[in-house]
């Protein structure tokens, strides 16, 4: 019977381990654009970012600020994600230089994973300084020079460029800019939520491990 239990145990963790190797543990910046394309915004002491809509609920894992020459930021950013309410769900750090790891065009800080459900209104922002010398990309409007060509994870919708007043320091950017792609500036990284049945399995094959292990003691007790 202890063989048999300890074959049963081996199986179910087996089974467990294969599940969990299963469920995605990868991270995807959810914006690239086109560097040709578009203008610079300008750079002042204030928060900048764009309004986004999630279709499909997303788990943020890091926050971001784009690097242009990949050489370096010139300037530290404090980078957050806001909900329709205006409340501030994660922010971190972004360090000046070349400290923080580099994902592509964006330099990136690992945060406590979120969930962000599916809704409207989100913002993702960072405050800005007029101090930066590196490119503040957008499009379409004044300075920004026309389209910039971008794409966005299908489980987002892109809304509008926003911005802060002038020295109002880390704050939600909620006023729309007529510069509609942009600013660019901050963004994050996401990695897919498991699936419930994903989820259930692994709980259902620890309650089955515990339940049988007990029915064995119980049944050793007895004897």
């Amino acid at each position: 019977m202890r063989r048999i239990g300890h074959l049963l145990s081996t199986a179910i963790m087996v089974a467990l381990s294969l599940n969990l190797l299963a469920l995605p543990a990868y991270a995807d910046g959810v914006l690239t654009f086109n560097e040709a394309t578009g203008g610079s915004g300008m750079n002042n002491n204030q928060s900048v970012g764009w309004q986004f809509n999630v279709l499909g609920s997303v788990m943020v894992t890091d926050l971001e600020w784009y690097d242009p020459t990949r050489n370096g930021l010139s300037t530290q950013h404090m980078v957050g994600i806001w909900n329709s309410g205006g409340t501030l769900l994660t922010s971190a750090v972004i360090p000046a230089g070349a400290a923080a790891g580099l994902d592509g065009m964006f330099r990136f800080v690992l945060v406590t994973p979120i969930t962000l459900t599916v809704g409207n209104g989100y913002v993702v922002g960072g405050e800005n300084f007029v101090t930066n010398t590196d490119r503040l990309a957008c499009g379409s409007g004044g300075s920004c020079d026309g389209l910039l060509s971008q794409t966005l994870d299908p489980r987002l919708a892109f809304v509008n460029a926003t911005f802060s007043d002038v020295g109002s320091g880390f704050v939600t950017p909620t006023q729309f800019s007529g510069a509609h792609e942009g600013f660019y500036g901050p963004s994050f990284s996401v990695g897919a939520v498991p699936e419930p049945t994903s989820m259930l399995l692994i709980g259902t094959a620890i309650l089955g491990c515990i339940v049988f292990r007990r029915t064995i003691r119980s049944r050793n007790d007895n004897t």
